[in-house]
């Protein structure tokens, strides 16, 4: 079995692209056309990987690697194999997306791969806990059950997004009329009071003089700031590519009072469940951390979780070996040690990450409180210095009429 990519056409005219696997290239188009497609291009997918830069990629989205991984789940428990699984999806008529990232791995594992080795290649955006737990899931026999539980974690994870983005829609909604309106102001109503005061002789209030400075400066340089802008953002992120840059990057985020708790959290949270999965999958605890120590994208956690795998070797328990990876609250490692006590260490374990899943939630709810009120009195306080600017001389221009004389 060979995959195609395929550029075709609906009745309607409108453009499909996607990958399939087929024998050949003549089957590859009848199966085209039986999807009601007229084929303009079919060109055959280089065995092997590619150059990373040359190979084109089908990046799924949060939402769009949720629903894949949950139709996959309900193909597995239905003791489907992979590869039909896989096809099944494929060809369920959603995302073109997810048709195209399903058809590579298949076609993948068809060459010899494995499932977590394929959905990797695919470049799809899976990240790596998602792959390190398919991988455990394939080697234990417990694929099925593995990937509903990675289907229920994308699931929750996508709801709290969810939630946050909608609590900020509002806030975001009327700053930004405010600063739409705040913009009409500077250019179309000042101008006219500076026209008015030259007409008079009298000089402009403080305020409204440094605000016009501001607003016929940005008015002068916006292409310069622009790009100035652009060639910032991209030295930034060449600058996070160096091992040293970045370490000083991730200790200033960790160090900031509500977002370096957010961090810590989230890094917690992503292991622990990774380790959950994998002991549940029943792999060793050393397999586990190791499969673990991927998911973690901080340079400094990642020392310590290596730490930890050495810790084991050594013959160390987990609770203990675990005690050396700063990020695990000591809850945690305490709910793991009476899991070791109980012979019950994948519940404990993710217990244990369901008590810092509903930490890092109710961080997320108190920081979406507290931007609604913080966003407006930002927002307020420009919508002020406006205003001030605007009214100031004309309560001059009064005072000046109504004087005497």
């Amino acid at each position: 079995m060979t995959a195609f990519r395929y550029t075709a056409y609906t009745a309607s005219g409108q453009r499909r692209r996607g990958t399939l696997v087929a024998e050949t290239r003549t089957q590859a188009n009848d199966q085209l056309r039986a999807k009601g497609l007229f084929p303009a291009e079919i060109e055959a997918r280089a065995a092997g990987r590619r150059i990373a830069f040359l190979r084109p990629r089908t990046v799924l989205s949060a939402d769009e690697r949720a629903v894949f991984t949950r139709q996959l789940e309900v193909l597995l428990s239905a003791d489907i194999a992979v590869d039909m699984a896989l096809e099944t999806v494929s060809s369920s008529g959603g995302s073109q997306r997810i048709e195209a990232v399903a058809n590579a791995a298949r076609a993948a594992l068809q060459e010899g791969e494995s499932l977590s080795r394929a959905l990797g290649d695919s470049d799809a955006g899976f990240p790596p806990y998602f792959l390190a737990a398919i991988a455990a899931g394939e080697t234990s026999g417990e694929l099925a059950r593995v990937v509903n539980e990675l289907a229920h974690h994308l699931e929750t994870a996508g709801q709290d997004q969810s939630r946050l983005a909608t609590a900020l829609i509002y806030p975001a909604f009327v700053a930004a009329v405010s600063l739409v309106v705040c913009a009409i102001l500077v250019t179309s109503v000042a101008p006219q009071l500076v026209t008015m005061f030259e007409a008079t002789g009298q000089p402009l209030p403080g305020i409204t003089l440094r605000l016009l400075a501001v607003s016929d400066w940005l008015q002068a340089n916006w292409l310069a700031c622009l790009v100035a802008v652009i060639v910032a953002g991209t030295a930034a992120r060449l600058a996070l590519r160096v091992p040293r840059l970045r370490d000083r990057w991730d200790g200033f985020r960790l160090s900031l009072p509500i977002a370096g708790r957010l961090i810590r959290n989230a890094a917690a949270l992503q292991y622990l469940q990774t380790l959950a999965l994998v002991i549940s999958s029943r792999q060793t605890a050393l397999d586990a951390v190791r499969s673990a120590e991927r998911v973690l994208t901080i340079r400094r956690f990642q020392r310590e979780a290596a730490e930890v795998s050495v810790a084991l070797q050594r013959g160390e328990s987990l609770s203990r070996a675990l005690a050396q990876l700063t990020v695990i609250p000591p809850v945690c490692c305490q709910l793991i040690g009476a899991g070791e006590q109980s012979a019950r260490v994948a519940p404990m374990a993710d217990r244990a990450a369901r008590l810092v899943a509903s930490w890092l939630e109710n961080d997320r709810k108190r920081i979406a409180a507290l931007m609604d009120p913080l966003l407006m009195m930002i927002v307020g306080s420009f919508v002020l210095v406006v205003v001030l600017a605007i009214l100031l001389p004309i309560f001059d221009l009064q005072a000046m009429v109504a004087a005497p004389g």
